[in-house]
């Protein structure tokens, strides 16, 4: 799969997951009835008066999706979370593009081998730099990192 498909993806996933997170909903919407609504779709690019279609890989997305409905518990991630922040605001608080992009990084990560760790994390970066500002960029590529250090995902 190419390299821009996988990051309309990762895009597409990160979407799917900030519908639940502000929505505050727990996945009604099966993946098949996303997939339907939002593939081939018009999205805005932030700060720039240009649109593309999202188009992405179906089966990686669904991969995706059941990672993260399979392997993530919010309330255990959302408590370690809050052990590695150092700011006042607590995860819970936090905006729900954030922590959807969180919560989408570390979804996939569990079932990335750890040597592609860096492929991943940095496209998930790349797309957070169009989501919201370098300042709550930096900070995700914080808590991932010490995330990632402190939880050792996928030792392999």
């Amino acid at each position: 799969m190419q390299n821009y498909t996988k990051s309309q993806t990762r895009l597409a996933f990160v979407q799917y997951i900030f519908q639940h997170e502000f929505l505050n909903t727990v996945s009604s919407e099966n993946i098949d009835d996303f997939q339907k609504h939002f593939y081939d779709t018009n999205i805005s690019t932030i700060g720039e008066n240009k649109e593309f279609k999202l188009k992405f890989n179906k089966n990686f997305l669904k991969r995706l999706f059941y990672s993260f409905q399979n392997n993530i518990d919010k309330k255990i991630i959302v408590e370690e979370l809050n052990r590695f922040i150092d700011i006042n605001r607590k995860f819970e608080k936090w905006d729900n593009i954030l922590k959807s992009i969180i919560f989408a990084i570390i979804a996939e990560l569990l079932i990335t081998q750890k040597n592609k760790f860096k492929i991943v994390f940095n496209d998930y970066l790349n797309i957070s730099k169009s989501l919201v500002s370098q300042k709550e960029t930096k900070l995700i590529n914080a808590i991932i990192q010490k995330y990632i250090d402190k939880n050792e995902i996928n030792k392999k």
